[in-house]
């Protein structure tokens, strides 16, 4: 059963509950990507906002584009504009762009990377990708913004850190968890989780596993 919508942790380190999240920037990608393949182990594939730079097409068409026919890929990402660590905005919205294509094309949800670049990530989705579905990974911003994000559609997904009143808002339908790179297992962030909205934890596995589950049949 699919329990975590996003980790950065290695195969070897996992059950088989994890959409392992793989970048074509990083050094150890052809590796992680070559065991998750072995293995059998669903992952999301993109081009994460750290690493865009004026070679990102070069990656999108050589590293990225031929991989998405592999069987293992659940979703792309994880995509998306950062304006405190990612590169160039103009490029980083190009490739944004660029990704959501690709998850309209191959039908595949997108799990999105966004640090206070809602509003453009937003006006993207209304205009151009309406009907995609679209995943707020990490999501630690504030009611009013989860409201918005909730209104237009968007998925929020909870990891270690996070706004609990923005928890308690978020309706069961809408809502996944992750583990990313936390050192808590993903048992410890759903009890967490299950503690906070006073849901049992059969119960919350039950709707974020049947939340995956419309993920990735749209």
């Amino acid at each position: 059963m699919l329990l975590d919508i996003h980790s950065h942790y290695t195969p070897a380190r996992l059950d088989g509950q994890s959409i392992i999240s793989l970048s074509v920037g990083d050094k150890d990608f052809v590796s992680s990507l070559e065991e998750c393949r072995s293995l059998d182990i669903p992952i999301s594939i993109g081009i994460h906002p750290w690493h865009i730079d004026e070679e990102w097409k070069a990656q999108g068409y050589g590293d990225l584009i031929p991989k998405l026919s592999l069987p293992q890929v659940a979703a792309i990402g994880e995509a998306g504009i950062d304006r405190v660590r990612g590169g160039d905005i103009t490029l980083q919205i190009e490739a944004f762009e660029m990704q959501a294509c690709l998850a309209k094309e191959v039908g595949k949800p997108l799990v999105v990377h966004c640090v206070k670049a809602f509003d453009e990530v937003i006006r993207l989705h209304k205009h151009e990708f309406p009907h995609e579905p679209w995943i707020i990974h990490g999501f630690r911003g504030k009611p009013e913004q989860a409201q918005q994000l909730l209104r237009e559609g968007f998925f929020l997904s909870f990891g270690e850190h996070f706004n609990e009143e923005v928890l308690r808002l978020c309706p069961l339908n809408r809502l996944l968890i992750e583990s990313d790179e936390s050192l808590l297992s993903i048992e410890e962030l759903y009890m967490h989780v299950s503690t906070i909205r006073c849901i049992e934890m059969e119960k919350l596995k039950e709707e974020v596993n049947r939340n995956i589950k419309a993920l990735m049949e749209k």
